[in-house]
């Protein structure tokens, strides 16, 4: 018995030893865990909340033991389910802006002023977190698509660079129809320098001067306003009103000598010295769901062709078999030639299939009834007005394929707009990021590319 009470005694005496430097050891990890913090994180006021968040995940990791409680425990399992699959410290954010992103392109790689004017444009996708009041359909939305893009330059190419930006904005205004706008140019108020605005005085007079310069000799129409700047640097909001007199603003450009400095952005001179780029955030459309918004506003649904959501519908006079193979068949040929057109087969009436397209704005109309499809002709009505009357079947359909493409212009504006590009020759432009689509080719232009497409086709552009 003696034996057994000895073996039990060494069992214990070898059990409480294990302890003791279990016990040691978790209490030099606490150590060694505080210095650790104490030398990565001054200041505990400072951290944020994802700091704390993961300084609790590391204590959670080095001493789980620390607290048993069933809150305690629970929170320690969120923190180590969310952490999983990553370092500490790494976190993924919604993103706000494309800004950032694009300053840190240009910050990549040594820039000379050879490389500049440098222009990265980006169809982005943003989220802001609205307030549920201020949420207004498509007018401001929690997820948006922003296209915009950031102009680098020296400050000798800031006239031309900003002028071009305007022209480019004017150029959509006339294509879209738009003749009701105005410029305002948004300057700082010097009492708020250090709160609202960037504490650069000399800056801000500097800019604000270049911008009003450009504004006058390029004689469009502006009016000034204090205190509105961006916080960065002097501005231009264009505001547009739509047909029913509603105020929108639906671009925007803006000059930036902050940013450039905050993050560090230089380039080498002529004389190999470093300098602090000018920016320019341009934004020709805004954000499209705004735009979108505005146009559907501005038109009051009646889109032009080559906007209109369906732009031709066919309504059968009655549903004999062979008048609606008839029909099919027209429909099939608008689809080849990429028209976007739809077919109403139901019984109804053709007053009543009429009317339906007419509520629904539909542009063009084709009426087909059977001396159309003895005739092979197609009868046309347009939206809003009465019918044009029966035409060949052949000769509606080129026409209606040639019309109803997007404007010359606005493959030049579109490429322009990824590209960051002002006007169409005036300068060399990085390839496009992504292709046109083949049925905005202009006839004769070989490929679609950063440069213009008509100074490859004719020699020339003009058609900005």
């Amino acid at each position: 018995m003696e034996l057994d009470f000895e073996a039990s005694d060494k069992t214990v005496s070898r059990q409480a030893c294990i302890a003791a430097q279990r016990s040691s050891a978790l209490t030099r990890i606490r150590e060694l865990l505080l210095q650790h913090a104490a030398a990565r994180l001054r200041d505990v006021e400072s951290l944020s909340e994802d700091e704390i968040d993961d300084l609790a995940t590391e204590f959670d990791r080095f001493d789980p033991s620390s607290r048993t409680d069933d809150s305690y425990a629970r929170d320690s399992l969120k923190r180590r389910r969310a952490t999983r699959g990553r370092k500490l410290g790494d976190r993924y954010y919604l993103k706000a802006m494309n800004c950032p992103h694009h300053h840190k392109l240009f910050a990549a790689l040594p820039r000379s002023y050879r490389d500049l004017p440098l222009r990265l444009a980006e169809y982005g996708t943003d989220y802001r977190y609205e307030k549920s009041g201020e949420l207004f359909g498509l007018m401001r939305v929690r997820s948006l698509q922003m296209n915009d893009a950031h102009l680098y330059m020296t400050p000798e190419q800031f006239e031309a660079e900003f002028n071009a930006v305007n022209e480019m904005y004017l150029n959509y205004f006339k294509l879209f129809g738009i003749d009701k706008y105005l410029m305002r140019f948004s300057t700082h108020d010097p009492a708020k320098l250090g709160q609202k605005f960037v504490d650069e005085p000399e800056l801000w007079k500097k800019t604000e001067e270049m911008t009003r310069n450009v504004l006058k000799n390029s004689g469009i129409n502006y009016v000034e306003v204090p205190n509105e700047a961006a916080f960065y640097g002097p501005k231009i909001d264009v505001q547009a009103w739509s047909v029913i007199g509603r105020e929108f603003s639906i671009a925007t450009n803006q000059v930036d000598f902050a940013q450039p400095r905050s993050f560090d952005l230089r380039y080498k001179d002529r004389d190999n010295i470093d300098k602090i780029p000018i920016c320019i955030h341009r934004a020709p459309l805004g954000t499209h769901e705004r735009f979108i918004g505005f146009l559907i506003e501005h038109y009051a649904g009646n889109f032009p062709l080559w906007l209109s959501p369906e732009q031709v519908r066919i309504l059968t006079i009655g549903d004999d078999p062979k008048l609606l193979d008839y029909a099919r068949s027209i429909l099939n040929e608008l689809r080849a030639h990429q028209v976007r057109a739809e077919i109403d087969e139901s019984t109804d009436k053709i007053n009543g299939k009429i009317q339906r397209a007419e509520q629904m704005k539909v542009h063009t109309m084709f009426v087909i009834g059977k001396r159309d499809m003895e005739a092979s002709a197609i009868s046309v009505r347009v939206h809003g007005k009465e019918i044009l009357g029966a035409k060949p079947r052949d000769e509606v359909i080129v026409n209606l394929a040639r019309s109803k493409s997007k404007p010359r212009g606005l493959i030049a504006l579109w490429s322009s707009c990824l590209t960051g590009r002002g006007r169409c020759p005036s300068f060399s432009c990085q390839p496009l990021p992504l292709p046109l689509p083949s049925s905005w080719a202009i006839p004769g232009a070989k490929e679609v590319s950063g440069r213009c497409l008509e100074r490859e086709s004719r020699g020339s552009c003009d058609h900005l």
